[in-house]
Protein backbone atom coordinates (compact mmCIF):
# COMPACT_ATOMS: atom_id res chain seq x y z
CA UNK A 1 0.00 0.00 0.00
CA UNK A 2 2.74 2.42 0.68
CA UNK A 3 3.90 2.78 -3.27
CA UNK A 4 0.48 3.75 -4.49
CA UNK A 5 0.29 6.28 -1.25
CA UNK A 6 3.61 7.84 -2.56
CA UNK A 7 2.57 7.92 -6.17
CA UNK A 8 -0.80 9.58 -5.15
CA UNK A 9 1.32 12.16 -2.80
CA UNK A 10 3.79 13.22 -6.11
CA UNK A 11 0.34 13.46 -8.25
CA UNK A 12 -1.15 15.67 -5.82
CA UNK A 13 2.14 17.56 -6.03
CA UNK A 14 2.56 17.89 -9.51
CA UNK A 15 -0.91 18.96 -10.28
CA UNK A 16 -0.82 21.81 -7.77
CA UNK A 17 2.36 23.08 -9.28
CA UNK A 18 0.17 22.47 -12.36
CA UNK A 19 -2.58 24.34 -11.56
CA UNK A 20 -1.13 28.14 -11.31
CA UNK A 21 -2.88 30.15 -11.65
CA UNK A 22 -6.35 28.76 -10.45
CA UNK A 23 -7.80 31.90 -9.84
CA UNK A 24 -7.70 35.60 -10.93
CA UNK A 25 -4.69 37.30 -9.96
CA UNK A 26 -4.57 41.15 -8.83
CA UNK A 27 -2.25 43.91 -10.38
CA UNK A 28 -1.48 46.39 -7.82
CA UNK A 29 -0.47 49.79 -10.18
CA UNK A 30 1.07 52.65 -7.39
CA UNK A 31 -0.60 55.34 -9.77
CA UNK A 32 -4.01 56.90 -9.99
CA UNK A 33 -5.61 55.64 -13.50
CA UNK A 34 -5.43 56.79 -16.44
CA UNK A 35 -1.46 57.46 -16.44
CA UNK A 36 1.52 56.07 -18.07
CA UNK A 37 2.13 52.95 -16.07
CA UNK A 38 -1.20 52.42 -16.11
CA UNK A 39 -2.06 52.27 -19.69
CA UNK A 40 0.82 50.16 -20.11
CA UNK A 41 -0.48 47.66 -17.16
CA UNK A 42 -3.67 47.43 -18.70
CA UNK A 43 -1.75 46.70 -22.53
CA UNK A 44 0.05 43.82 -21.22
CA UNK A 45 -2.83 42.45 -18.78
CA UNK A 46 -4.98 41.33 -21.74
CA UNK A 47 -2.93 38.93 -23.46
CA UNK A 48 -1.67 37.60 -20.34
CA UNK A 49 -4.82 36.71 -19.10
CA UNK A 50 -5.36 35.06 -22.19
CA UNK A 51 -2.53 33.58 -21.50
CA UNK A 52 -2.42 32.56 -18.33
CA UNK A 53 -6.26 31.40 -18.68
CA UNK A 54 -7.32 33.68 -15.87
CA UNK A 55 -8.48 36.98 -15.44
CA UNK A 56 -6.30 40.06 -14.26
CA UNK A 57 -8.04 42.98 -12.28
CA UNK A 58 -5.98 45.87 -11.69
CA UNK A 59 -5.79 47.85 -8.54
CA UNK A 60 -5.21 51.52 -8.74
CA UNK A 61 -3.68 52.46 -5.34
CA UNK A 62 -1.11 55.70 -5.60
CA UNK A 63 0.36 57.76 -2.85
CA UNK A 64 3.41 58.39 -1.14
CA UNK A 65 5.36 58.19 -4.64
CA UNK A 66 4.80 54.59 -5.61
CA UNK A 67 5.09 53.62 -1.68
CA UNK A 68 1.53 52.92 -0.69
CA UNK A 69 0.82 50.37 -3.32
CA UNK A 70 3.90 48.86 -3.73
CA UNK A 71 4.26 48.11 -0.07
CA UNK A 72 0.86 46.73 -0.09
CA UNK A 73 1.85 44.46 -3.01
CA UNK A 74 5.28 43.59 -0.55
CA UNK A 75 2.68 42.34 2.28
CA UNK A 76 0.47 40.47 0.03
CA UNK A 77 0.46 36.59 0.72
CA UNK A 78 3.31 35.25 -1.33
CA UNK A 79 1.58 32.63 -3.83
CA UNK A 80 1.80 34.82 -7.09
CA UNK A 81 -2.05 35.92 -6.44
CA UNK A 82 -1.15 39.66 -5.70
CA UNK A 83 1.69 41.61 -8.02
CA UNK A 84 2.74 45.18 -8.65
CA UNK A 85 3.60 46.58 -12.30
CA UNK A 86 5.44 49.52 -11.98
CA UNK A 87 8.55 51.63 -12.93
CA UNK A 88 11.93 53.51 -11.70
CA UNK A 89 9.73 55.37 -9.60
CA UNK A 90 9.60 52.38 -7.03
CA UNK A 91 13.45 52.97 -7.28
CA UNK A 92 13.39 56.26 -6.67
CA UNK A 93 10.33 56.24 -3.54
CA UNK A 94 12.69 53.21 -1.94
CA UNK A 95 16.52 55.58 -2.32
CA UNK A 96 14.80 58.62 -0.62
CA UNK A 97 13.36 56.30 2.17
CA UNK A 98 10.00 57.09 1.32
CA UNK A 99 9.38 53.77 0.62
CA UNK A 100 11.09 51.90 4.05
CA UNK A 101 10.28 48.52 2.67
CA UNK A 102 12.87 48.93 -0.11
CA UNK A 103 13.74 46.63 -3.40
CA UNK A 104 14.13 43.57 -1.33
CA UNK A 105 10.44 43.46 -0.38
CA UNK A 106 9.23 42.61 -4.19
CA UNK A 107 10.97 39.97 -6.77
CA UNK A 108 11.23 41.26 -10.04
CA UNK A 109 8.89 38.92 -12.49
CA UNK A 110 9.44 40.68 -15.49
CA UNK A 111 10.28 43.73 -17.53
CA UNK A 112 8.44 44.86 -20.43
CA UNK A 113 9.23 47.65 -21.98
CA UNK A 114 11.22 50.93 -21.57
CA UNK A 115 10.24 54.55 -22.34
CA UNK A 116 12.88 57.50 -22.77
CA UNK A 117 12.30 60.63 -21.36
CA UNK A 118 12.33 64.18 -22.40
CA UNK A 119 13.39 67.62 -21.38
CA UNK A 120 10.94 70.11 -22.34
CA UNK A 121 10.70 73.96 -22.35
CA UNK A 122 7.65 76.41 -23.13
CA UNK A 123 7.55 76.93 -27.09
CA UNK A 124 8.87 80.92 -26.46
CA UNK A 125 11.33 79.76 -24.40
CA UNK A 126 15.01 81.14 -25.29
CA UNK A 127 16.61 77.98 -24.61
CA UNK A 128 16.96 75.73 -27.76
CA UNK A 129 19.12 72.86 -27.20
CA UNK A 130 21.21 71.70 -23.95
CA UNK A 131 24.23 73.76 -24.07
CA UNK A 132 21.63 76.82 -23.54
CA UNK A 133 20.52 75.02 -20.48
CA UNK A 134 23.57 73.96 -18.85
CA UNK A 135 24.59 77.99 -19.69
CA UNK A 136 21.37 78.91 -18.12
CA UNK A 137 21.20 76.72 -14.80
CA UNK A 138 25.02 77.36 -14.03
CA UNK A 139 25.85 79.41 -10.84
CA UNK A 140 27.20 82.74 -12.33
CA UNK A 141 24.48 83.05 -14.95
CA UNK A 142 23.01 87.15 -15.90
CA UNK A 143 19.21 85.95 -15.42
CA UNK A 144 16.73 84.49 -13.29
CA UNK A 145 17.19 81.17 -11.98
CA UNK A 146 15.54 78.68 -13.96
CA UNK A 147 11.94 77.19 -12.32
CA UNK A 148 11.89 73.67 -12.82
CA UNK A 149 8.91 71.65 -12.37
CA UNK A 150 9.18 68.15 -10.81
CA UNK A 151 7.12 66.02 -8.89
CA UNK A 152 9.02 65.86 -5.67
CA UNK A 153 11.17 62.29 -5.27
CA UNK A 154 9.49 60.99 -8.77
CA UNK A 155 10.94 60.29 -11.84
CA UNK A 156 10.80 63.85 -12.89
CA UNK A 157 12.82 64.71 -9.96
CA UNK A 158 15.64 62.53 -10.40
CA UNK A 159 15.52 63.19 -14.18
CA UNK A 160 16.23 67.20 -13.81
CA UNK A 161 18.64 66.15 -10.85
CA UNK A 162 20.53 63.95 -12.97
CA UNK A 163 21.15 66.65 -15.61
CA UNK A 164 22.37 68.72 -13.12
CA UNK A 165 24.87 66.77 -11.53
CA UNK A 166 27.18 67.86 -14.52
CA UNK A 167 27.28 71.22 -13.28
CA UNK A 168 27.45 73.90 -10.43
CA UNK A 169 23.65 74.63 -10.31
CA UNK A 170 21.61 77.81 -9.57
CA UNK A 171 17.70 76.80 -9.56
CA UNK A 172 14.88 76.52 -7.83
CA UNK A 173 12.80 73.56 -8.25
CA UNK A 174 8.85 73.82 -8.08
CA UNK A 175 6.38 71.01 -6.62
CA UNK A 176 4.31 70.78 -9.92
CA UNK A 177 3.30 67.49 -9.36
CA UNK A 178 2.81 64.49 -11.92
CA UNK A 179 3.06 65.05 -15.75
CA UNK A 180 -0.41 66.73 -16.52
CA UNK A 181 0.29 69.32 -13.76
CA UNK A 182 3.77 70.08 -15.35
CA UNK A 183 2.39 70.24 -18.24
CA UNK A 184 -0.41 73.01 -16.84
CA UNK A 185 2.51 74.94 -15.55
CA UNK A 186 4.60 74.80 -18.46
CA UNK A 187 2.66 76.01 -20.86
CA UNK A 188 1.44 78.86 -18.79
CA UNK A 189 4.67 79.89 -17.49
CA UNK A 190 4.82 79.21 -14.18
CA UNK A 191 8.14 76.75 -14.23
CA UNK A 192 10.29 77.31 -17.34
CA UNK A 193 11.68 73.14 -17.70
CA UNK A 194 9.82 69.92 -17.19
CA UNK A 195 10.77 66.22 -18.40
CA UNK A 196 8.30 64.32 -19.27
CA UNK A 197 8.05 60.72 -21.04
CA UNK A 198 8.18 60.99 -25.02
CA UNK A 199 4.30 59.37 -24.78
CA UNK A 200 3.07 62.25 -22.64
CA UNK A 201 4.90 64.83 -24.77
CA UNK A 202 4.54 63.21 -28.26
CA UNK A 203 0.07 63.80 -27.17
CA UNK A 204 0.59 67.38 -26.99
CA UNK A 205 4.09 68.35 -29.40
CA UNK A 206 2.05 67.99 -32.35
CA UNK A 207 -0.12 70.82 -31.27
CA UNK A 208 2.72 73.06 -30.76
CA UNK A 209 2.15 73.47 -27.05
CA UNK A 210 5.92 72.36 -25.87
CA UNK A 211 9.24 72.15 -27.41
CA UNK A 212 11.84 69.23 -26.45
CA UNK A 213 15.57 70.10 -25.88
CA UNK A 214 17.02 66.72 -26.01
CA UNK A 215 15.95 62.77 -25.91
CA UNK A 216 18.03 61.48 -22.61
CA UNK A 217 18.56 58.23 -24.67
CA UNK A 218 21.57 56.76 -26.81
CA UNK A 219 19.03 57.05 -29.62
CA UNK A 220 16.38 59.46 -31.57
CA UNK A 221 12.93 58.47 -30.67
CA UNK A 222 11.41 56.83 -33.73
CA UNK A 223 8.15 59.50 -32.61
CA UNK A 224 10.57 62.71 -32.41
CA UNK A 225 13.01 62.22 -35.43
CA UNK A 226 13.81 66.27 -35.44
CA UNK A 227 14.44 65.77 -31.42
CA UNK A 228 18.14 65.13 -30.87
CA UNK A 229 19.67 63.08 -28.14
CA UNK A 230 21.99 64.17 -25.16
CA UNK A 231 24.09 61.94 -26.15
CA UNK A 232 24.42 63.92 -30.16
CA UNK A 233 24.71 67.20 -28.09
CA UNK A 234 27.78 65.99 -26.27
CA UNK A 235 26.18 65.47 -23.39
CA UNK A 236 26.13 61.64 -22.22
CA UNK A 237 23.31 61.55 -20.15
CA UNK A 238 20.24 58.87 -20.51
CA UNK A 239 17.31 58.17 -18.55
CA UNK A 240 14.11 56.22 -19.39
CA UNK A 241 11.58 54.62 -17.29
CA UNK A 242 11.20 50.63 -17.38
CA UNK A 243 7.83 48.80 -16.66
CA UNK A 244 8.85 45.90 -14.40
CA UNK A 245 6.34 43.80 -13.16
CA UNK A 246 6.92 42.36 -9.69
CA UNK A 247 5.66 39.88 -7.29
CA UNK A 248 6.43 39.68 -3.37
CA UNK A 249 9.49 38.64 -2.28
CA UNK A 250 8.83 35.15 -1.01
CA UNK A 251 6.59 33.75 -3.74
CA UNK A 252 7.90 30.78 -4.88
CA UNK A 253 10.46 30.41 -8.20
CA UNK A 254 7.88 28.07 -10.16
CA UNK A 255 5.16 30.57 -9.79
CA UNK A 256 7.70 33.31 -10.98
CA UNK A 257 8.90 31.25 -13.59
CA UNK A 258 4.94 30.59 -14.53
CA UNK A 259 4.19 34.69 -15.12
CA UNK A 260 7.74 35.16 -16.98
CA UNK A 261 7.27 32.63 -19.50
CA UNK A 262 3.84 34.16 -20.13
CA UNK A 263 4.50 37.29 -20.60
CA UNK A 264 7.80 36.12 -22.98
CA UNK A 265 5.59 34.66 -25.08
CA UNK A 266 3.66 37.59 -25.21
CA UNK A 267 6.62 39.65 -26.11
CA UNK A 268 6.84 37.09 -29.37
CA UNK A 269 3.94 38.13 -30.58
CA UNK A 270 4.13 41.18 -33.69
CA UNK A 271 0.58 42.78 -32.86
CA UNK A 272 1.81 43.22 -29.34
CA UNK A 273 4.65 44.64 -30.28
CA UNK A 274 3.12 47.08 -32.53
CA UNK A 275 0.60 48.26 -29.46
CA UNK A 276 3.94 48.62 -27.33
CA UNK A 277 5.25 51.02 -30.25
CA UNK A 278 2.25 52.77 -30.71
CA UNK A 279 2.44 54.09 -26.68
CA UNK A 280 5.77 55.17 -27.88
CA UNK A 281 7.34 52.41 -25.51
CA UNK A 282 10.52 50.14 -26.93
CA UNK A 283 9.95 46.60 -26.16
CA UNK A 284 12.52 45.48 -23.82
CA UNK A 285 12.42 41.91 -22.03
CA UNK A 286 14.00 40.91 -19.28
CA UNK A 287 13.46 38.40 -16.27
CA UNK A 288 15.55 35.70 -14.13
CA UNK A 289 18.54 36.57 -13.39
CA UNK A 290 19.48 39.34 -16.09
CA UNK A 291 16.71 41.60 -14.70
CA UNK A 292 18.10 41.15 -11.36
CA UNK A 293 21.65 41.91 -12.11
CA UNK A 294 19.81 45.19 -14.34
CA UNK A 295 17.93 46.52 -11.42
CA UNK A 296 20.37 46.51 -9.02
CA UNK A 297 22.57 48.32 -11.23
CA UNK A 298 19.59 50.99 -11.87
CA UNK A 299 18.83 51.37 -8.09
CA UNK A 300 22.40 52.27 -7.35
CA UNK A 301 22.68 54.75 -9.92
CA UNK A 302 19.67 56.30 -8.70
CA UNK A 303 20.90 56.26 -5.08
CA UNK A 304 23.49 57.95 -5.98
CA UNK A 305 21.09 60.68 -7.55
CA UNK A 306 19.35 60.12 -4.40
CA UNK A 307 22.32 61.36 -2.27
CA UNK A 308 22.70 64.43 -4.57
CA UNK A 309 19.39 65.82 -4.22
CA UNK A 310 19.48 65.50 -0.40
CA UNK A 311 22.99 67.39 -0.17
CA UNK A 312 22.06 70.05 -2.39
CA UNK A 313 18.61 70.28 -0.82
CA UNK A 314 16.58 69.46 -3.65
Amino acid sequence: MRLPAIVMILLLAANAHAAFPEKAIKVIVPNGAGGSTDLTTRLVSTPLSEALGQGIAIVNIPGAGTSIGAQKAARSRADGYTLLSTHEAFLTSSSLNLNRMGPASLRPIAQVAREAVVIAVHPDSALNDLDDYFAAVSKGHANASLKLGVNPGAVSHFTLARTLMAVDADVIFVPTGGGAKSLKSLMGGHIDIASFTVSEFHQVASAGRLRALAVLDGERHPNLPDTPTAVEQGHDIRFSVHYVWYAPAATPDATVTVLADAMRGIMAKPEFITQLEQRSLTPDFLSGQALEQTLDTRYEEIRAIATEVKNAGR
